[in-house]
């Protein structure tokens, strides 16, 4: 129809525009939660592909007297935001590289291997699969990240200042230094850092694993207790990300055969093997 072209138009319009990170701001709808932001990243490509997600000119029913051809016309343009959103991921996922490296190398100290060989994971979880608002990190429904190798930290804040937390790019550089809300382990919001974001405090390895289980428990109970069938308040995940050392650690294999045993499903434990 004329409407789906004109989106389609001002989709690929945007596509090939480029933006600084302040600029633009990419937003996704969840029935739960109406108008939380989803995340923010420097091209405006991803901007453009949330919204190709939002309209319906790409999910519209196709009408039956142009069935077939309407039909491989949404798949081609399905197709082509896809790309687009893949390709806009991976630039996210060099940035987060980029400032993993310098923040790094300004303190002198801190483990690259993680930040960079986990870019793409990052740009995944933060730039299309999970659900949160930066804006209000009490949300009670949001998705938990939980960085189990609490070693790699400057993954987790690369990814907080990208997807628009309240964690500047001053404090960045500051990473590791005394008083500042970057640490050099993710630390649970104290008297000393008030970091958003962090859901848990993650040093000792296998720790974060068990905390991810216990987190999961929590999500399990409170959807029992408060979900009814006409209003769904609770069915978030959590997300864990976990290394070699963290899996050498007893804790994690008592609490992985708990979460199998209760068959918790809302868990999902991402495993960075060093191979």
């Amino acid at each position: 129809t004329d409407q789906e072209m004109h989106q389609q138009s001002i989709i690929f319009s945007l596509i090939n525009l480029s933006a600084s990170r302040s600029q633009y701001l990419a937003r996704r709808i969840h029935y739960n939660a109406p108008t939380y932001l989803k995340m923010k990243f420097s091209m405006l490509a991803v901007a453009a592909t949330a919204f190709a997600a939002g309209v319906n000119g790409f999910s519209a029913a196709p009408r039956a007297s142009f069935g077939i051809r309407q039909t491989s016309s949404l798949k081609m343009a399905d197709a082509a935001t896809e790309v687009d959103k893949m390709a806009a991921l991976a630039t996210a996922a060099n940035e987060a590289r980029g400032l993993a490296m310098d923040s790094i190398a300004a303190a002198h100290s801190g483990h690259m291997g993680l930040p960079l060989g986990c870019a793409e994971i990052g740009a995944t979880l933060y730039g299309s699969q999970m659900q949160y608002n930066p804006k209000d990190t009490t949300w009670i429904n949001r998705d938990r990240f939980i960085l189990s190798a609490g070693h790699g930290s400057m993954f987790l804040y690369s990814w907080l200042n990208l997807a628009g937390f309240d964690l500047s790019i001053d404090e960045l550089k500051n990473f590791r230094q005394h008083h500042s809300q970057t640490p050099g382990h993710p630390e649970f919001p104290n008297s000393e850092h008030t970091t958003p974001g962090i859901e848990c405090t993650t040093g000792p390895l296998g720790a974060g694993v068990s905390n991810a289980v216990g987190f999961a428990v929590s999500e399990k109970m409170a959807a029992a207790r408060y979900n009814t069938d006409e209003h769904k308040i609770f069915d978030h995940h959590i997300f864990a990300l976990a290394g070699d050392g963290c899996f050498q650690e007893g804790v994690s294999a008592e609490s992985a055969c708990f979460a199998a045993h209760e068959k918790l499903d809302n868990l999902i434990v991402l495993y960075d093997s060093n191979e």
